[in-house]
Parts: C-alpha cells; sequence; structure tokens
C-alpha cells in the first residue's frame, strides 16, 4: 500500500500511493480544509464521543482539536505524518480516568487549515502551544507518534514550562542518524479497485497488507469520496507532507528536562511487512536488504536516545508494527501508565 516511505513502517505518507495522488484543495488554501464527503457515508459517522472545536493558531490558520474529557492533568496527543487526532478515537479511552485527554491534527492534515507555509518544525510546536494557550492550558503530558516525535523534542527544548512529562511511541529521530539515506523497503501489492470501494474495504486491506487498522473516523479525515463512497484520493496534496519533511532538524535530546518514556519498535533483520509473502522474489530480495539497514539505523536510534534522553525509561517491542499504540495497545497501556501514574 505504501510507496517507498518506510513501507508502513513509518507511514509518513499516510494513504499510501494514494497521498501522491492530485490535491483536492490547493496548497496555498488557509482555510481548513473542505468537509469531506466520506463522511455523508454512514460508514464515516464518528461515533467517538469527543467534542470537537478548531483553535486559531496563526493568521487564517486553525487546527482541529478533539477533546475527549476525562480529569486530571491534560493529556496531549499528536499523530504521525498523515494522520489526524481520530486515530487516537479508541486510545484515548484508556487515560480519560486520570487525564484530560485532547487531541491536535497539525496543519496540513485532517480538517486543519492547509496554508502554504509554516510546516517547519518551529512552527509546528508553537501550533500546539497556542492550543494550550487558546484552552488555558499550563502545562501537559504530550504523547506523540511517528514523526510527532520531533515536536515533543522541540517542545521540551524551547518550552520546557509548558512540558509535564514525554511518551514517544516508535517517534525516533528522524532529522538526523542518516536516516535519509537509508534505502527504503519496497511497497506493497497495488491496490485493488475493490480496495477502494469503501472506507471499509481500505480499512481491511490495511490490516491485511500493513498490519494495522485505524479508526474509520480517522481515515474518512484523511480522504476523499465519490457520492456512493468509493474512495477517489486523499485530501491532503503531497506538497505538504514534502514541506514539513524538509523541515526536519536533529532532536536536541540534551535539552529535554522532563521526565521521558519512549516506547519503539526494535525492527530486527528478520522483521517483515504482512506485505512481504505477497511480493516476487527480486522484491522479497529487496526488502531483505532493506530491513537489513534499517535495523542497524534503529538500533543506533534507540541507542541515541537513550544515552541523550538523561534518565529516560525505554521499552524495546521486537518486531511488532509501527503503530504500536493500536497493534500492541494493553502494552503500551500498561507501560504508560505505570511511567506517568507511577503505578
Amino acid at each position: 500500500m505504501t510507496p517507498a516511505v518506510l513501507a508502513g513502517l513509518v507511514a509518513l505518507a499516510g494513504l499510501g500511493q494514494y497521498a501522491l495522488g492530485p490535491a483536492t484543495t490547493r496548497v496555498g488554501s488557509t482555510s481548513p480544509a473542505p468537509h469531506i464527503e466520506a463522511a455523508n457515508d454512514v460508514s464515516c459517522f464518528d461515533t467517538s464521543p469527543h467534542k470537537t472545536t478548531f483553535v486559531t493558531v496563526d493568521r487564517d490558520v486553525r487546527v482541529e482539536v478533539l477533546d475527549w474529557g476525562g480529569t486530571g492533568e491534560t493529556m496531549v496527543l499528536l499523530g504521525g505524518l498523515g494522520d489526524n487526532a481520530h486515530v487516537y478515537d479508541a486510545f484515548a479511552y484508556q487515560f480519560t480516568d486520570r487525564f484530560r485527554v485532547i487531541g491536535i491534527t497539525r496543519r496540513g492534515f485532517g480538517r486543519s487549515s492547509q496554508p502554504a507555509r509554516g510546516y517547519d518544525l518551529d512552527t509546528r510546536a508553537r501550533d500546539d502551544v497556542a492550543v494550550l494557550d487558546k484552552l488555558g492550558i499550563r502545562q501537559a503530558v504530550f504523547v506523540g507518534h511517528s514523526v510527532a516525535g520531533t515536536e515533543l523534542s522541540k517542545l521540551a527544548a524551547v518550552y520546557p514550562d509548558r512540558v509535564r512529562k514525554l511518551v514517544y511511541l516508535d517517534a525516533l529521530d528522524i532529522g538526523s542518524g542518516g536516516w535519509a539515506k537509508i534505502p527504503q523497503p519496497p511497497s506493497g501489492p497495488e491496490l485493488a479497485a475493490t480496495d477502494l470501494a469503501s472506507v471499509q474495504r481500505l480499512a481491511a486491506e490495511s490490516a491485511r497488507d500493513d498490519g494495522y487498522r485505524k479508526p474509520l473516523a480517522a481515515i474518512c479525515n484523511m480522504i476523499r469520496t465519490d457520492a456512493s463512497g468509493r474512495i477517489l484520493g486523499p485530501i491532503t496534496p503531497p506538497e505538504i507532507s514534502g514541506k514539513l519533511l524538509a523541515g526536519l532538524r536533529p532532536a536536541a535530546y540534551g535539552l529535554i528536562q522532563a521526565p521521558t518514556l519512549g516506547i519503539f519498535n526494535r525492527v530486527s533483520t528478520q522483521y517483515r511487512m504482512p506485505y512481504y509473502w505477497a511480493l516476487n522474489a527480486s522484491r522479497k530480495e529487496e526488502f531483505d536488504r532493506s530491513i537489513d539497514a534499517l535495523s542497524k539505523w534503529t538500533e543506533g536510534a534507540i541507542q541515541r536516545f537513550r544515552a541523550e534522553v538523561k534518565g529516560s525509561h525505554v521499552v524495546e517491542l521486537r518486531d511488532t508494527n509501527h503503530y504500536v499504540f493500536i497493534v500492541e495497545e494493553a502494552v503500551v497501556v500498561r507501560e504508560m501508565r505505570k511511567f506517568l501514574l507511577g503505578s
């Protein structure tokens, strides 16, 4: 499903090859993304009982904020590149007994505005702080998946007084350590026409080939559909992801003062995506070579995190899925609650 962007290991492109399709909103638009036709389909009704608001974070830029409620200090959930806050629609309720849990859909994605600029790391972190300011939140626990780890590191370095604790969910530092030079695994099989017939079909394909199933609302807020519910493409232009990736910078781990937990997928040379078995012999060999390189990089990145984030607690999950909070939910929740609550 995914092209040469980790083939699901880091899922930077969100909808895979369909993140490379034509845009529905021009990159220069600063208004929230247009209403998503898929939401007219009963399959895309958002059944998570959260409150949805749009917070102005910059001139003519609003970001979607989900509030799942709860009591206690605030927990902020940040998704990976291509994702929106709805990816946490189920996971959020693991913590509402002890935290007020909110999620932010970063600019350019989901129903948030799609301005022409502002995808650099400084601006993304500033957007997160602006949300806290508008909601009257002084300090929060920040939880980030995948590329959101870059925001966590920036927040901790530049706004240490706003950060209570940090949780990195397979969110290694892809802004340094030779990440851009690593050969990427080959993509999985092309999506069949039937895979694009509905949101449910696409979710099933992802579970079958990529090994995880996102909440339907998360997928609905990523795509355009026709009147029948058939998927036409993504709502986020590929230029936006490109700008975000171009703005990455090495994490200043040494500046992190907040207590920090890292839960990482420790990829070994034996790691295989579910779609591996559908590849032909030459592409399997290509996959094997790329995993060898990725395994070495992951080992080094985890070692760097452990060494440079002083006092951090690291949990390594062997050869699981990049979406650790979906595929390994029980383990992730247990480790997070132990870290956050001391129990």
